[in-house]
């Protein structure tokens, strides 16, 4: 995704916000890059700032007043801030009438302005949430990312491992789909990513034996999700050598696996014969929004066992039993 354009996102938001060209409508395809969303040099969007200056200046009534009242020489220096080369659009709200030296300042630098009867909160809080999504950092995995217990539950593994079918039974025990095979994830926060589904695959599994299904005609609409917030990742392996014995029965540390700069935590459940991958699963969810509410059972059985040892060890002067 390259970014958002000036002219997409007036499209996009025309009837919305009521939008219209008022000047400098010749750069309208100036775009704004992904990645913003943590470039130091500008912000995104917000009223008029001359200090830090915005992607999108905004201007109600307050600041289109400061820059008619403003003399000559300090209106030169202001518009230095304005009309920096991070510039992409001034946005006009409240029904404002743009000044017009602003706009012949806009006209002659190719700078778009724009309208809109819409008071300035609204535009900036709308904007700033629509810019967020679509310049949010994205990468793609290959998993099935699942809704189960309204946790947003990335499935991995080598190709044929299982993942599918487990998300087909899974989606019979009543969660939901996002999305079978690829997985697109963006960081729409410092610490948030979010998985969507690529339009081409959307409410589609596929399932060795069985083809493509649609989750949503045989299962219905509350089969299948639009996205998700990533907060676990469960990866499928199978045992080396398939000796369940070789693994660790109790791991010492939480895993975690990184992904676009954020650690997400990930659980490894061993494929077996045998094994109900669905029920581990939802229990791997289960004990994850325990551990949300500051509740780990291994911390909790290690502490119980040093309790009980020491309930059992000989107090200081008592010769122990034979």
């Amino acid at each position: 995704m390259p970014g958002v354009s000036v002219q997409k996102l007036f499209d996009e938001h025309r009837e919305k916000l009521q939008l219209s060209w008022l000047a400098g409508r010749l750069g309208c395809e100036r775009t704004v890059p992904v990645g913003s969303l943590t470039d130091a040099r500008a912000g995104l969007i917000a009223h008029l700032n001359l200090t830090h200056p915005h992607r999108f200046q905004v201007l109600g009534p307050l600041e289109a007043s400061y820059l008619v009242n403003l003399d000559p020489a300090a209106r030169g220096h202001a518009f230095d801030s304005i009309f920096s080369d991070d510039l992409a659009a001034i946005i006009v709200t409240d029904g404002v009438t743009l000044p017009p030296f602003l706009g012949e300042a806009a006209e002659a630098r190719n700078v778009p302005a724009i309208a809109s009867n819409s008071p300035s909160a609204t535009v900036i809080n709308l904007l700033r949430h629509y810019l967020s999504q679509e310049l949010a950092e994205d990468m793609t995995v290959h998993g099935v990312f699942m809704v189960i217990l309204e946790v947003g539950v990335l499935i991995t593994g080598d190709s044929a491992v299982g993942k599918s079918e487990l998300a087909l039974e899974l989606i019979t025990r009543g969660h939901g789909l996002v999305a079978d095979d690829v997985v697109e994830l963006y960081r729409i926060g410092p610490e948030t990513l979010q998985g969507r589904c690529p339009p081409l695959l959307r409410d589609f599994l596929e399932v060795r034996g069985l083809g493509l299904i649609n989750i949503r005609s045989i299962f219905g609409e509350t089969a299948v999700r639009p996205r998700k917030n990533l907060k676990l990742i469960v990866h499928l392996e199978r045992p080396p050598g398939g000796d369940m014995a070789a693994l660790d029965r109790l791991p010492a540390q939480r895993a975690s696996r990184t992904l676009l700069g954020i650690p997400v935590p990930q659980v490894a459940l061993p494929v077996a014969v045998g094994r109900n991958l669905a029920v581990l699963v939802e229990a791997a969810t289960r004990n994850f929004i325990l551990s949300q509410r500051g509740i780990d059972s291994t911390e909790q059985f290690i502490r119980r066992q040093a309790e009980f040892m020491a309930q059992e060890q000989p107090s200081s002067g008592e010769e122990p039993h034979d």
